[in-house]
């Protein structure tokens, strides 16, 4: 992803249509590693405000971050085998 005024960035954040019964199935389906990311060569996937916010979903929510939002850091492996494998994972 590029930054409009910026380099790029290897973090994602996105939020399925339909998230509270779509980001699930998504989620499980995305063939990664699974976890919080702290900078790691390979792709590791989250769902962030699950982790970051698990106490606190109705303050999350208010503050406009969705409970079933999906994150994505990405690593080094091969770029179009990563996009095949968020393909599959939103493939329903």
């Amino acid at each position: 992803m590029r930054r409009p005024d910026g380099g790029w960035g290897a973090l994602i954040t996105f939020l399925p249509k339909d998230g509270e019964s779509k980001s699930p199935g998504i989620y499980d389906r995305l063939e990664v590693c699974k976890g919080p990311s702290l900078g790691t060569v390979f792709t590791i996937a989250c769902p962030f405000t699950l982790l970051a916010h698990y106490t606190e979903l109705d303050w999350a929510e208010a503050c406009g971050v969705p409970s079933h939002l999906i994150r994505i850091s990405a690593g080094l492996e091969n770029a179009e085998e990563l996009w095949r494998r968020l393909e599959a994972a939103l493939e329903v």
